[in-house]
């Protein structure tokens, strides 16, 4: 009796041939196998920034935010300071009444006045009396170093000077005598306008007085100012030597913080 054996054939080694059937599979119009079970289709990864993006905007939200808080923080501190200082001149308005000083010239000395007819040069040195009154019952002033004084005629600077650097007390009066000398070319119209007021006996002269202040309570100084002052008079003579009357003054006061 014959047995026959059923022998499995081996594994497939080394080349299949192309024939033998495609590799992949088909999927449908809703990438899902053909003839196989349905899934949901497929969608593309959701979009990503880079790093460099993020990083570049996270940068760009810092500075805006960190520019926005410096001006805030700026305003701030501007408003406070504007009623700060709204608040301290209220109450030295209020508290102390502070009242504008008031100042004449007395007396006008000619030590020098010499013109040159032949080139129009003005050569001069004048001593000028001034009478400062300041009428604040708790306010004490003192003058700085810093003031200028100026005296011309018809637009002409003639000399100028300073004003003395002292403290004056409440309700004081004080007589300074300002120094003032120069030299200068006045040209021919004005060198023949000046004799002619000479003739006459009527100078004008124009003084302009600018001098920073400080406004001070016993020894402690509240507050600066700038004072102004525009005096226009007129002399009955530029003779040197010779007692000069003041015909006419007037005064304009400024003052400003």
């Amino acid at each position: 009796m014959t047995h026959t054996l059923d022998i499995p054939p081996p594994p497939f080694v080394g080349h299949r041939d192309p024939l033998d059937g495609p590799k992949y599979v088909m999927l449908s119009e809703n990438n899902s196998v053909a003839g196989g079970p349905q899934h949901p289709p497929l969608r593309p990864p959701p979009y990503r920034r880079s790093l460099h993006a993020y990083l570049s905007q996270r940068r760009s939200t810092k500075t805006g935010n960190c520019c926005r808080s410096c001006l805030c923080c700026f305003c701030c501190f501007l408003l406070v300071f504007i009623v700060l200082v709204a608040a301290l001149l209220l109450y030295l308005r209020f508290t102390f009444d502070p009242q504008v000083p008031s100042y004449k010239v007395e007396h006008f000395d000619v030590e020098a006045f010499n013109i040159q007819p032949s080139n129009s040069i003005v050569s001069m040195k004048f001593a000028i009396t001034v009478r400062a009154v300041n009428p604040n019952k708790k306010i004490g002033i003192r003058y700085r170093e810093g003031s200028s004084v100026l005296i011309g005629y018809k637009g002409a600077r003639l000399g100028s000077g300073r004003l003395p650097i002292f403290y004056q007390r409440p309700r004081n009066t004080t007589k300074m005598v300002v120094a003032i000398k120069g030299r200068s070319k006045v040209g021919a119209a004005r060198q023949s306008a000046l004799f002619g007021n000479q003739q006459a006996g009527d100078v004008p002269l124009h003084v302009s007085v600018k001098a920073p202040l400080g406004l001070a309570v016993g020894q402690t100084e509240l507050v600066k100012v700038k004072v102004h002052i525009d005096c226009t008079l007129v002399v009955d003579s530029l003779a040197p030597g010779k007692k000069v009357t003041i015909k006419s003054t007037d005064y304009n006061v400024d003052v400003k913080l």
